[in-house]
């Protein structure tokens, strides 16, 4: 898992067996979103996806901050906004183009293979709080910080898809406040809302996430992969029923890949199961 281009505003690390590290790297603008690291970050999950060798994916920022959210100075740059969406004449269809391309981002983290844990510490605002909340698991450390931020800009509260995450996992009401008022959430209430289900400290933050993704390893590789698509799917559901019908038919692809009895046999043998993938 060594063989990663090299990109200037990420690092693509792999820290153990099937463990990668994606880490947004522009410490000195909090990781801010530019449209280079947009297009690298894009880039980046679409070679994920592709690599079988990738079972988790640990999505972190470099410095003090996860991320800070979009680049106010890079995205009115029309050398960087052309290399991204091509030569177009300014105005609303370039507009949504630009739109439509960054919001992509959150559609991508939910379609591949891999669970993406959140590693949170210091500031998560604006782009960079919906990217911690596309990803599938959050530890926030004790520096975390949590905000909206979108409508201080002059724009909707809701991008980046914020108004479809957020509600799902903190209730509409607290979504309201966050998103209409552009509240900052600290790394306590946010775990206490359920924004996020670990915290930890600044320092033990990288082998907290570590650890989590340890144990997903430990699972069977499609097992991991059939939840992470029901979860995010039957959140759509529009009955028990729609539900129930994606869980069945997942639970019978499991039971013909040979891991049910590959478990069974690993626990009456009291060792670790040894899947194929």
């Amino acid at each position: 898992m060594s063989n990663y281009p090299d990109f200037n505003c990420l690092r693509i690390t792999p820290l153990e067996d099937q463990i990668v590290e994606l880490q947004l790297h522009r410490p000195q603008s909090r990781n801010a979103l530019s449209w280079e690291l947009m297009r690298e970050l894009k880039a980046a999950l679409h070679l994920l996806d592709q690599d079988n060798r990738v079972r988790v994916i640990i999505l972190s920022g470099a410095g003090k901050s996860f991320c800070a959210g979009l680049d106010l100075l890079d995205q009115n740059n029309p050398d960087s906004l052309r290399d991204t969406i091509g030569e177009i004449k300014a105005g609303s269809r370039a507009g949504m183009r630009a739109q439509e391309y960054m919001a992509d981002i959150a559609l991508l983290m939910r379609r591949i293979q891999q669970p993406i844990i959140a590693a949170v510490h210091g500031h998560a605002y604006g782009g960079g709080l919906a990217l911690a909340l596309a990803c599938d698991l959050r530890i926030a450390a004790s520096s975390a910080r949590f905000c909206s931020q979108f409508i201080r800009l002059g724009v909707s509260g809701c991008d980046f898809g914020v108004s479809y995450t957020l509600p799902r996992l903190i209730g509409a009401s607290r979504a309201h406040d966050m998103m209409l008022t552009a509240r900052v959430v600290d790394a306590e209430q946010a775990e206490q809302w359920g924004l996020v289900t670990r915290l930890t400290s600044d320092d033990a933050l990288a082998e907290e996430a570590r650890a989590l993704a340890r144990s997903l390893t430990e699972f069977s590789p499609y097992g991991v992969i059939s939840t992470k698509q029901a979860m995010w799917e039957n959140l759509n559901a529009q009955s028990l029923q729609q539900a129930l019908q994606l869980e069945n038919r997942n639970q019978i692809l499991n039971g013909l890949s040979g891991d049910v009895e590959e478990a069974a046999a690993a626990f009456f043998e009291k060792r670790p199961p040894r899947f194929d993938d």
